[in-house]
Protein backbone atom coordinates (compact mmCIF):
# COMPACT_ATOMS: atom_id res chain seq x y z
CA UNK A 1 0.00 0.00 0.00
CA UNK A 2 0.90 3.24 -0.87
CA UNK A 3 1.20 5.59 2.42
CA UNK A 4 1.40 9.53 3.04
CA UNK A 5 3.30 10.85 5.59
CA UNK A 6 1.15 9.81 9.28
CA UNK A 7 0.69 6.59 8.22
CA UNK A 8 -2.55 7.05 5.98
CA UNK A 9 -3.13 5.70 2.66
CA UNK A 10 -2.66 7.68 -0.37
CA UNK A 11 -6.55 7.17 -1.77
CA UNK A 12 -5.21 9.58 -5.00
CA UNK A 13 -6.42 8.82 -8.10
CA UNK A 14 -2.82 7.88 -9.64
CA UNK A 15 -2.06 5.48 -6.61
CA UNK A 16 -5.13 3.92 -7.60
CA UNK A 17 -4.30 3.81 -10.70
CA UNK A 18 -0.59 1.93 -9.94
CA UNK A 19 -2.36 -0.37 -7.64
CA UNK A 20 -4.76 -1.63 -10.32
CA UNK A 21 -2.16 -2.11 -12.44
CA UNK A 22 0.02 -4.43 -9.76
CA UNK A 23 -2.94 -6.35 -9.89
CA UNK A 24 -2.85 -7.17 -13.75
CA UNK A 25 0.47 -7.35 -13.82
CA UNK A 26 -0.27 -10.02 -11.16
CA UNK A 27 -2.33 -11.96 -13.32
CA UNK A 28 -0.93 -11.26 -16.91
CA UNK A 29 2.93 -11.93 -15.95
CA UNK A 30 2.00 -15.07 -14.97
CA UNK A 31 -0.43 -16.43 -17.59
CA UNK A 32 2.44 -15.32 -20.17
CA UNK A 33 4.96 -17.49 -18.52
CA UNK A 34 2.72 -20.32 -18.54
CA UNK A 35 1.63 -20.09 -22.28
CA UNK A 36 5.20 -19.61 -23.26
CA UNK A 37 6.35 -22.66 -21.04
CA UNK A 38 3.16 -24.83 -22.66
CA UNK A 39 5.05 -23.05 -26.40
CA UNK A 40 8.31 -24.30 -25.21
CA UNK A 41 7.27 -28.11 -24.18
CA UNK A 42 5.39 -28.69 -27.07
CA UNK A 43 7.78 -27.52 -29.68
CA UNK A 44 9.76 -29.65 -27.77
CA UNK A 45 7.73 -32.77 -27.51
CA UNK A 46 6.32 -32.18 -31.56
CA UNK A 47 7.34 -34.78 -33.76
CA UNK A 48 5.93 -33.82 -37.92
CA UNK A 49 4.34 -36.47 -39.01
CA UNK A 50 6.37 -38.82 -41.54
CA UNK A 51 5.66 -38.10 -44.94
CA UNK A 52 4.50 -40.62 -47.05
CA UNK A 53 6.58 -41.91 -49.67
CA UNK A 54 6.20 -44.54 -52.57
CA UNK A 55 9.50 -45.77 -54.50
CA UNK A 56 11.32 -42.44 -52.53
CA UNK A 57 8.52 -40.28 -53.96
CA UNK A 58 6.77 -38.02 -51.36
CA UNK A 59 3.42 -37.44 -50.65
CA UNK A 60 2.66 -33.72 -48.95
CA UNK A 61 -0.70 -31.58 -48.09
CA UNK A 62 0.23 -29.07 -50.64
CA UNK A 63 1.72 -29.14 -53.71
CA UNK A 64 4.67 -28.02 -54.45
CA UNK A 65 5.98 -26.33 -57.46
CA UNK A 66 9.77 -25.47 -57.54
CA UNK A 67 10.19 -28.06 -60.27
CA UNK A 68 6.96 -28.56 -62.76
CA UNK A 69 6.94 -30.61 -65.83
CA UNK A 70 4.60 -33.00 -67.48
CA UNK A 71 5.09 -36.12 -69.82
CA UNK A 72 2.34 -37.93 -71.10
CA UNK A 73 1.68 -41.84 -70.70
CA UNK A 74 -0.20 -44.26 -73.11
CA UNK A 75 -0.78 -47.53 -72.40
CA UNK A 76 -2.18 -50.28 -74.59
CA UNK A 77 -3.25 -53.96 -73.88
CA UNK A 78 -3.37 -56.19 -77.26
CA UNK A 79 -3.63 -52.66 -78.98
CA UNK A 80 -6.61 -51.33 -77.26
CA UNK A 81 -5.97 -48.23 -75.07
CA UNK A 82 -6.31 -48.63 -71.82
CA UNK A 83 -7.43 -45.42 -69.66
CA UNK A 84 -4.55 -43.75 -67.12
CA UNK A 85 -6.97 -43.11 -64.51
CA UNK A 86 -7.12 -39.06 -63.03
CA UNK A 87 -6.06 -38.84 -59.77
CA UNK A 88 -2.99 -41.10 -59.36
CA UNK A 89 -1.27 -39.99 -56.56
CA UNK A 90 -3.67 -37.79 -55.24
CA UNK A 91 -4.83 -39.22 -51.61
CA UNK A 92 -7.70 -37.41 -49.10
CA UNK A 93 -4.68 -36.04 -47.16
CA UNK A 94 -1.78 -35.57 -49.09
CA UNK A 95 -0.52 -35.61 -52.87
CA UNK A 96 2.72 -37.37 -54.46
CA UNK A 97 4.84 -35.05 -56.41
CA UNK A 98 4.17 -37.54 -59.16
CA UNK A 99 0.48 -37.65 -59.84
CA UNK A 100 -2.12 -36.77 -62.53
CA UNK A 101 -5.41 -34.51 -62.17
CA UNK A 102 -7.44 -36.14 -65.46
CA UNK A 103 -7.52 -39.08 -67.16
CA UNK A 104 -5.58 -37.52 -70.01
CA UNK A 105 -2.39 -39.36 -69.69
CA UNK A 106 -0.57 -36.70 -68.27
CA UNK A 107 1.77 -37.03 -65.59
CA UNK A 108 2.46 -33.69 -63.35
CA UNK A 109 5.62 -33.86 -61.86
CA UNK A 110 5.43 -31.43 -58.98
CA UNK A 111 8.74 -31.54 -56.92
CA UNK A 112 10.60 -29.43 -54.02
CA UNK A 113 13.56 -29.92 -56.53
CA UNK A 114 14.75 -30.71 -59.85
CA UNK A 115 15.21 -34.35 -59.58
CA UNK A 116 15.41 -37.26 -62.02
CA UNK A 117 11.98 -39.07 -61.61
CA UNK A 118 10.99 -42.25 -63.20
CA UNK A 119 8.20 -44.19 -64.81
CA UNK A 120 8.64 -46.73 -62.75
CA UNK A 121 8.30 -45.13 -59.66
CA UNK A 122 5.09 -43.25 -60.84
CA UNK A 123 3.59 -46.76 -61.84
CA UNK A 124 4.31 -47.62 -58.34
CA UNK A 125 2.42 -44.86 -56.98
CA UNK A 126 -0.13 -45.58 -59.70
CA UNK A 127 -0.50 -49.15 -58.41
CA UNK A 128 -0.34 -48.49 -54.90
CA UNK A 129 -2.78 -45.49 -54.52
CA UNK A 130 -5.23 -45.81 -57.23
CA UNK A 131 -7.27 -48.95 -56.10
CA UNK A 132 -9.49 -49.69 -58.75
CA UNK A 133 -6.44 -50.17 -61.01
CA UNK A 134 -4.96 -52.99 -58.91
CA UNK A 135 -6.76 -55.83 -60.74
CA UNK A 136 -5.10 -53.79 -64.05
CA UNK A 137 -1.74 -54.23 -62.35
CA UNK A 138 -2.28 -57.52 -61.03
CA UNK A 139 -3.20 -59.08 -64.52
CA UNK A 140 0.21 -57.80 -66.04
CA UNK A 141 2.16 -60.80 -66.91
CA UNK A 142 4.67 -59.64 -69.59
CA UNK A 143 7.03 -57.01 -69.60
CA UNK A 144 5.95 -54.01 -72.03
CA UNK A 145 7.57 -52.53 -75.03
CA UNK A 146 8.10 -48.89 -74.26
CA UNK A 147 8.17 -45.80 -76.95
CA UNK A 148 9.86 -42.45 -75.50
CA UNK A 149 8.40 -39.92 -78.19
CA UNK A 150 7.44 -42.50 -81.07
CA UNK A 151 10.81 -44.52 -80.39
CA UNK A 152 11.58 -48.07 -79.36
CA UNK A 153 12.96 -47.43 -75.76
CA UNK A 154 16.01 -50.24 -75.13
CA UNK A 155 16.37 -51.10 -71.54
CA UNK A 156 14.07 -51.28 -68.30
CA UNK A 157 11.10 -49.32 -69.20
CA UNK A 158 10.94 -48.67 -65.53
CA UNK A 159 14.08 -46.37 -65.76
CA UNK A 160 12.61 -43.90 -68.50
CA UNK A 161 12.89 -40.59 -67.36
CA UNK A 162 9.78 -38.82 -66.56
CA UNK A 163 11.05 -35.33 -68.62
CA UNK A 164 9.29 -32.16 -69.69
CA UNK A 165 6.89 -32.88 -72.88
CA UNK A 166 8.01 -36.50 -72.92
CA UNK A 167 5.85 -39.24 -74.66
CA UNK A 168 5.70 -42.19 -73.75
CA UNK A 169 3.67 -45.33 -74.57
CA UNK A 170 3.79 -48.82 -73.20
CA UNK A 171 2.82 -51.62 -74.83
CA UNK A 172 1.56 -55.15 -73.54
CA UNK A 173 1.11 -58.09 -76.22
CA UNK A 174 -0.04 -56.52 -79.56
CA UNK A 175 0.58 -53.14 -80.63
CA UNK A 176 -1.39 -50.54 -81.48
CA UNK A 177 -1.83 -50.02 -85.66
CA UNK A 178 0.42 -46.61 -84.73
CA UNK A 179 2.13 -45.75 -81.91
CA UNK A 180 0.51 -42.57 -80.81
CA UNK A 181 1.97 -39.03 -80.20
CA UNK A 182 1.23 -35.92 -78.32
CA UNK A 183 0.30 -32.65 -78.56
CA UNK A 184 1.20 -31.02 -75.10
CA UNK A 185 0.00 -27.77 -76.85
CA UNK A 186 0.52 -24.54 -74.37
CA UNK A 187 1.72 -27.18 -71.28
CA UNK A 188 4.46 -25.56 -69.17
Amino acid sequence: MSKKKGGKRDDSYFAADRRRKKKYMMVIIPAVIAVVAVGVVAAILYKPPEALAISGVECHTREVTNYHVHSHLDVFVDGQRKEVPASVGILSSCLFWLHTHDGDGIIHVEAPSQTEYTLGQFTDIWSQTHSPSKAFFDSLRDEPTAYVNGIEFVGNYREIPLESRTQIVLVYGNPPAEIPTYDFGSLE
